[in-house]
């Protein structure tokens, strides 16, 4: 047989080749629909008592006032306006601007809801259509939305990919501790500026939603179900059909972890191979060690006086050590120690604490064999700056010369620029800062000299 005729099983995947990509960039958003896409009320809300009293009566308090909308959201178009107070949504009565939030994660495109607001001293009934929430998209990338399941679950994963055929080295990146969505549709977060700058330098990125955020299936990210196990069984499922997509090469595949992503990156490389990890201001040292340290660090900046400082220390140190020591549940402490009130409660389920208080990082680390790059923001308040060098060390006296580390001047906890941990700590919540470009292309080039790769001029 002639060899322009002889078609061996490489050839047939050459071949092959443009078809697929065809299928897989075809689809578009087409398969997020295997999903129903999350609702989009489009209403950025504020505690009532923050406005004019213009309500009278018990109710006057209850509910929360609509300080904004965002163009193109449900409410908007609707008939709701900024001043509004938005007391019931369908059967559940809102409270505060938490409690809206969290039930308004729950409601779909093509919901209808019904909402009764107040406007002056007037009542009102609305039925909303719910619209969907719109999707990232970069004239310069391509955006798929796809699915994983996990544990019976569905979860949505969003990957961007560079425009163009071929295969590329790919990130999965592991976000930080909380209930929240990875989307940023306006693009703006500091993790979209980072992947999205990844993309453009040849890598191919994917987000996993946590359990029940986003558009994912699956237990509140709340719940004590939602526990470390099952957050890492979500990376883990969006790591292994990271690596069977056709635009990706699986031997180059790596994953980029961010404050408690640091913490995961190990746990997860050991159930997935990775060529190699990247931890961003992360945690070295056993959860309830790192805890004190920090604690008593940004007391510090709130320039707490030093005597009452020890006096809430040991507070801190005796509620926790039932929690995260003795395994103890919220409310078997609060029984009997009414007085931890408020430091027993984190962005995560005590479950999901607990589980990593019971870790032992040196042994989880020892136990992964690849590059590790170390990142930190010299003006990060959140995590310990001593960690990082110790994390170095711990690497290369199990694994020599696997770690590289590199400070960012200027840096903080989220990726922003902060002069200082002060002048970060003092940042006001919800403030918007300014990405700091310079971690972008230390990872971009730790990453590029991983894969054997150089991305696109410019």
């Amino acid at each position: 047989m002639s060899e322009g005729r002889e078609f061996t099983s490489e050839r047939i995947r050459s071949a092959l080749a443009p078809v697929l990509m065809v299928a897989w960039v075809g689809c578009g958003h087409a398969m997020a629909q295997e999903l129903p896409r999350s609702g989009y009320l489009g209403v950025i809300a504020a505690p009532v008592s923050g406005g004019p009293r213009d309500a009278s009566g018990p109710d006057a308090a209850t509910g929360v006032r609509v300080q904004g909308l965002v163009d193109g959201g449900s409410a908007q178009a609707s008939g709701i306006e900024p001043g509004d107070v938005i007391v019931q949504i369908n059967d559940h009565k809102v409270t505060a601007v938490g409690d809206f939030i969290q039930f308004a994660r729950t409601l779909k495109a093509g919901d209808t809801a019904a909402i009764v607001l107040r406007r002056g001293r007037q009542s009102a009934s609305l039925q909303v259509p719910v619209q969907p929430r719109p999707y990232e998209a970069a004239p310069d990338v391509d955006v798929f939305y796809r699915t994983v399941s996990v544990d019976g679950s569905l979860r949505r994963v969003i990957v961007t990919a560079p425009k163009g055929s071929g295969k590329h080295p790919a990130v999965l990146y592991v976000n930080g501790i909380g209930c929240f969505s990875q989307e940023s549709m306006d693009l703006s977060s500091p993790d979209a500026k980072l992947l999205y700058g990844l993309t453009r330098a040849g890598f191919v990125t994917m987000r996993v939603e946590k359990t029940g955020m986003g558009d994912s299936q699956g237990p509140d990210c709340s719940s004590p179900i939602a526990n470390l196990e099952l957050e890492i069984a979500g990376y883990v499922a969006g790591l292994r059909a990271l690596k069977e997509y056709p635009i990706v090469d699986a031997a180059n595949v790596f994953a980029v972890g961010i404050s408690l992503g640091g913490v995961e990156g190990p746990l997860i490389a050991q159930r997935e191979a990775l060529k190699g990890l990247v931890v961003i201001n992360t945690v070295a040292k056993p959860l309830f060690e790192y805890l004190l340290e920090t604690l008593r660090r940004q007391k510090l900046l709130a320039h707490v006086p030093y005597d009452q400082m020890d006096r809430d220390m040991r507070l801190v140190e005796l509620c926790n050590h039932r929690l995260l020591i003795e395994r103890q549940t919220p409310e078997q402490i609060l029984k009997v120690a009414p007085e931890c009130a408020g430091h027993v409660t984190y962005p995560a389920p005590y479950t999901f604490m607990q589980q990593w208080a019971a870790l032992d990082m040196a042994a989880e680390w020892k136990k992964v064999a690849i590059p590790v790059l170390i990142v930190y923001g010299t003006s990060d308040f959140v995590a310990t700056a001593a960690d990082h060098p110790y994390l170095a060390g711990m690497i290369d006296s199990f694994h020599p010369h696997r770690a590289s580390l590199q400070s960012i001047a200027g840096m903080d906890h989220t990726m922003t620029r902060a002069a200082s941990m002060q002048e970060s700590f003092a940042r006001l919540p919800g403030t918007r800062a300014e990405f700091q470009p310079a971690v972008l292309e230390t990872i971009k080039t730790w990453l590029q000299s991983q894969s054997g790769t150089v991305g696109p001029a410019g």
